[in-house]
């Protein structure tokens, strides 16, 4: 045998007396490569699937902001309620001015009517009394007798007196009394304080 070989059949014994743990060793890292690769498959899947779950949520997260865009548009803030609310009192306060208004305006136009229809009436009155007086006061013929008794008292009007209360209360008669104070008309003629002649039988 050349000596040339002999170094390479050295090391050839060499491998082959170490080649039990070698293989052992190799084993060992093809199964824990193995179990790696399978962890990062799996890790693989599972960084998929949140992939997946965080997609559905940010559509849920934008659906969601949608509705509520659309609810905020569909519905009055509470600054929108507050203007409104403003508006409807302004309304209020204006209608109850309107109304105040409308009420004061009525009197006037009431009381102004019923100013006219009294001048009116008092207008009438005044042409009705003025058309009388200005017709000629016929003073009717009146004939008074001396047939009365010549004897009785003198009597002082009172308020609320008549000829007929008067002749009762002194036993004579209206006509007596007529005729000897000269009374044509008792409603006028009769006044309160004047000194009549109440004629009395003996």
């Amino acid at each position: 045998m050349s000596k040339s070989y002999f170094p390479v059949l050295l090391c050839l014994s060499t491998l082959c007396s170490f080649s039990p743990v070698v293989f052992a060793q190799s084993d060992n890292i093809r199964v824990t490569v193995a179990n790696l690769s399978q962890d990062v498959s799996l890790l693989t899947q599972q960084v998929k699937t949140m992939r997946l779950e965080l997609e559905e949520l940010q559509r849920e997260n934008a659906r969601l902001r949608a509705q509520a865009a659309a609810a905020s548009g569909d519905y009055p803030t509470q600054a929108q309620i507050s203007r409104l609310s403003a508006a409807v009192e302004s309304l209020r306060r204006e209608y109850r001015a309107a109304d105040e208004v409308q009420k004061q305006q009525i009197i006037a136009e009431v009381t102004r009517q019923i100013n006219a229809l009294a001048k009116e009436t008092q207008g009438a009155i005044n042409t009705v009394a003025q058309a009388f007086d200005s017709q000629p006061q016929v003073a009717a013929s009146v004939h008074f007798s001396d047939d009365y008794p010549k004897t009785g008292r003198p009597y002082v009007v009172r308020a609320g007196d008549t000829l007929s209360a008067i002749a009762r209360s002194h036993g004579s008669t209206v006509k007596d009394i007529q005729n000897a104070n000269k009374i044509v008309n008792p409603a006028r003629d009769l006044k309160v304080g004047e000194t009549i002649f109440i004629p009395i039988a003996q």
